[in-house]
């Protein structure tokens, strides 16, 4: 089993989609691409991740705590580069 298919898995600066709108709160969507920063699905079932404008580097959530449901990591499949490429478009001006 990899990263891709068990959250568990995943690593620090993978890049990480959410797939819900459990944070829409606090400015994230469904959708909405963020970096891991620290993994602690093992001991507390999230990740630590940042979440950023892709094209001005701005933060839209600098450090959040993500539940292992609510994200999946990012591969590079045809797939999910274009929902990589979505989520860009998103803030283009």
């Amino acid at each position: 089993m990899n990263k891709y298919q068990n959250n568990t898995l995943v690593e620090e600066m993978d890049a990480i989609i959410l797939l819900n709108d459990n944070y829409a709160d606090q400015g994230l969507f469904k959708g909405y691409i963020g970096i891991v920063m620290a993994n602690f699905i093992k001991k507390y079932g999230f990740v630590v991740a940042d979440f950023s404008n892709p094209f001005t580097g701005g933060c839209i959530q600098p450090v959040i705590e993500i539940k292992q449901e609510d994200f999946r990591v990012i591969s590079g499949s045809v797939a999910d580069q274009k929902l990589v490429k979505e989520f860009k478009d998103l803030f283009r001006k």
